[in-house]
């Protein structure tokens, strides 16, 4: 079996008391809200940074810090008869304040709206009960 690695991330910025956090709408390949994720680059941290330029126009300027989570999101699937299994790691990324999601540049076209939001509805959102979890992780991270 195949194994990719890659990136998720729980990417947040304070508004007044309460974190927003990145939330993806997703149109390539299937439909649903995601966080950001991608496969691994070159490091951890270059990926996460690269991943949140992509996907969601956040410049590296944008991001006040990278903290890995200690978290790995794991699934499998098959692709043309080969199996493949695929160990995102999770981050949390601390946004500055002036930043804003622009998803009209995403190279590959995976997204189509990109928003910050608060937890509740963002939680709310996501397709996949992986992706709350590292949200949750992240959450509780912020609290600490």
């Amino acid at each position: 079996m195949k194994t990719e690695k890659g990136v998720i991330v729980a990417a947040y910025k304070h508004n007044s008391d309460t974190p927003r956090y990145i939330v993806l709408k997703r149109t390539k390949n299937w439909e649903g809200w995601e966080l950001p994720k991608g496969h691994l680059e070159e490091s951890y941290e270059d990926t996460v940074l690269q991943e949140l330029q992509e996907e969601a126009g956040v410049s590296k300027k944008g991001v006040k810090a990278v903290e890995d989570l200690e978290h790995t999101v794991e699934w499998s699937f098959e692709k043309d008869g080969e199996k493949i299994k695929r160990e995102y790691r999770a981050f949390l990324v601390e946004l500055g304040e002036d930043v804003f999601v622009d998803v009209s540049e995403n190279p590959h076209d995976e997204h189509d709206t990109g928003l910050l939001l608060r937890y509740r509805d963002v939680k709310d959102m996501l397709s996949f009960e992986e992706h709350v979890k590292v949200l949750e992780k992240a959450r509780q991270r912020i609290r600490d």
